[in-house]
């Protein structure tokens, strides 16, 4: 892969928090489904993004540890979140849109300075 596909493939920090801004400002409003499935798009290739690091991570632990299995659990039930859809109607969206926010941001707190180290490498 080259150094611009990496880029295009992960997006830059301010992005991710803009975004996370975006599902939180959504949540206090009425929010159309469709500004909500912007949303959701942008949220799902964030996490994206950001798993990889999380995967690295859990692959440097012993295996059979609480730690290296609650790791685990984490980013798999994130990785099945990101494939589930909007839900029905606009509260369906709107609280798949939290849930998805909610990962985004723990991901960015605990991976997102590996993330920043290769922005400036």
């Amino acid at each position: 892969m080259t150094a611009d596909e990496k880029t295009r493939q992960t997006p830059n920090l301010n992005a991710v928090r803009a975004t996370i801004n975006q599902a939180d400002a959504a949540g206090h409003g009425v929010g159309t489904r469709a500004d909500l499935t912007d949303i959701a798009n942008q949220l799902q290739a964030h996490i994206e993004a950001l798993l990889p690091a999380g995967r690295a991570h859990a692959a440097q632990m012993w295996r059979g540890g609480q730690c290296w299995y609650s790791l685990t659990a984490r980013l798999d039930r994130i990785q099945n979140q990101i494939g589930e859809g909007l839900g029905v109607g606009v509260l369906g969206a709107h609280v798949q849109v939290r849930l998805l926010a909610v990962d985004c941001q723990w991901l960015l707190e605990r991976y997102g300075s590996e993330r920043a180290g290769s922005e400036s490498a």
